[in-house]
């Protein structure tokens, strides 16, 4: 992952200037992109019939990635663990991303989560005994010049180190002549060098949170789908119950799972999550003979990860900082990444803007919460982005000339202003635990899940979870 590509993922936009008291402000225009109710492109999942359980010994609240994972985790451990979705398993984040799984250029902090992430998805599908979709399939990144050549060549040094703490070693190399060729089929451009991550993978996103959680109901764990957290209640300082929607539920372990309405959610409590919503598209096409097979990343524009399906997802790695009026509370704090990069940021100040203003940010737990409201929601697709990105990859791999548009969609994603995911311990709620604000869902799950779970039970982590302290924002 390049450092630019991080800044710009977490742009917050023209309203980041605008707080921070520019004079001059950048240039916003409408784009195509807005916050909207949609429906789920995951894979259908039965929720548990019947009433809420009086109940549990940990309530999940959020059915993504890592609420699944996490759920998953803690019932291996023994618990009874209940999991509560306001609307579809993996019908937001979960089921909507670019699903590569990846550890190359991730930062120190990152690298762990990524690199152990890996080996627990290369042992997934039989561990479960069903087919995620998952599939080791290489990825192939081609530097951008020769200055991030020198960086990327360095990374690996580095996270050679990294990974000595692993039962795995690094499995990153670079790569030239034919086998880069080969890598890249039918290729116009004479690449001369790319990274190649060998252990690379690839997940189907509308798969492989719906497979993962139909293992979760083999162990025990309880699923309710269209049933909203409106908070948590408190008894002798401690988590007492998790109040729904549709009753309480007793318990004195809770996590918060909640991607992008984390924030709003732990508002609620007088906590403050500083991350900020960033849209993106995302589209399917049809795979054809002859084309490169796997994961590749060209600096000329061209994202492609081929699917299990023979499907490629394709991304054209154009970011949107939606103006809201989270970006004017939270604008300074994320200044300092703004700034340039190989793949670009657009402004977009619109309906996003006044109806950020008209969303309640507190509620009494009788009252209904805007998870009520929204129960699947995302931005609307940028059709100008998408076509452009194919057009590209079009016009390096003719041989995609035969390819159509399968499906397309829009995402949206929360991070921090530090780039890293919160996987803490609330100290203000003891018994809550939040595992929340990834950019890399399907790649960091099953190690935040297994992390989190560590947090929950009182274990040692795998992974030292410091730097995704809550704290580190005090």
């Amino acid at each position: 992952m390049k450092i630019s590509r991080r800044k710009l993922i977490l742009g917050v936009g023209a309203a980041g200037v605008l707080a921070g008291g520019a004079s001059v402000l950048v240039p916003m225009v409408r784009r195509d992109g807005k916050f909207v109710e949609t429906t789920s492109r995951a894979k259908a999942v039965t929720g548990t019939e019947g009433a809420l359980p009086k109940e549990a010994d940990a309530v999940i609240i959020g059915g993504g990635m890592m609420g699944i994972m996490t759920a998953i985790n803690l019932a291996e451990r023994g618990m009874s663990v209940t999991v509560l979705e306001k609307g579809d398993i993996a019908g937001e984040q979960s089921g909507r991303a670019y699903s590569q799984i990846i550890s190359y250029k991730t930062s120190k902090e990152i690298f762990p989560l990524h690199h152990y992430g890996k080996m627990l998805w290369r042992g997934m599908n039989e561990k479960i005994g069903a087919d995620t979709s998952y599939r080791t399939q290489g990825r192939v990144e081609v530097p951008s010049s020769a200055d991030d050549l020198e960086k990327s060549q360095a990374w690996v040094e580095s996270a050679k180190v990294w990974a000595s703490d692993f039962d795995a070693p690094l499995n990153t190399r670079f790569i030239k002549g034919d086998e880069l060729k080969q890598r890249l089929a039918g290729a116009k451009t004479d690449w001369p060098i790319a990274g190649f991550e060998e252990d690379s993978g690839s997940v189907d996103p509308e798969t492989g949170v719906p497979v993962l959680a139909e293992y979760a109901k083999t162990l025990g764990v309880k699923i309710f789908t269209n049933c909203a957290v409106r908070g948590i209640e408190t008894a002798g300082g401690k988590v007492s119950d998790v109040v729904t929607e549709k009753g309480a539920i007793k318990t004195s372990h809770v996590v918060l799972t909640g991607g992008i309405w984390s924030r709003l959610f732990m508002g609620n409590l007088g906590i403050d999550i500083p991350t900020l919503n960033v849209y993106l598209s995302q589209q399917r096409v049809s795979g054809v003979p002859g084309a490169p097979r796997g994961n590749v990343h060209l600096p000329s524009g061209i994202h492609f990860r081929e699917q299990a399906d023979g499907t490629y997802a394709v991304a054209p790695r154009i970011f949107t900082s939606s103006v809201v009026k989270d970006s004017f509370l939270l604008g300074p704090k994320f200044l300092h990444l703004l700034g340039g990069g190989e793949l670009p940021l657009e402004f977009s100040i619109g309906e996003d803007l006044f109806n950020s203003f008209k969303m309640a940010t507190s509620w009494n737990l009788d009252e209904a919460s805007p998870f009520e409201t929204y129960r699947i929601a995302t931005a609307t697709q940028n059709s100008e982005h998408l076509d452009a990105v194919f057009a590209r990859m079009k016009a390096e791999f003719p041989v995609f000339e035969q390819s159509k548009v399968v499906e397309r969609w829009g995402a949206v994603v929360a991070p921090t202003f530090d780039e890293l995911p919160i996987i803490s311990e609330v100290k203000e709620y003891p018994g809550l635990v939040i595992n929340t604000a990834t950019v890399w869902g399907m790649t960091e799950g099953p190690a935040s899940g297994e992390i989190t779970a560590d947090i929950v039970t009182g274990k040692k982590p795998v992974i030292d979870p410091a730097p995704f302290s809550l704290s580190r924002f005090s």
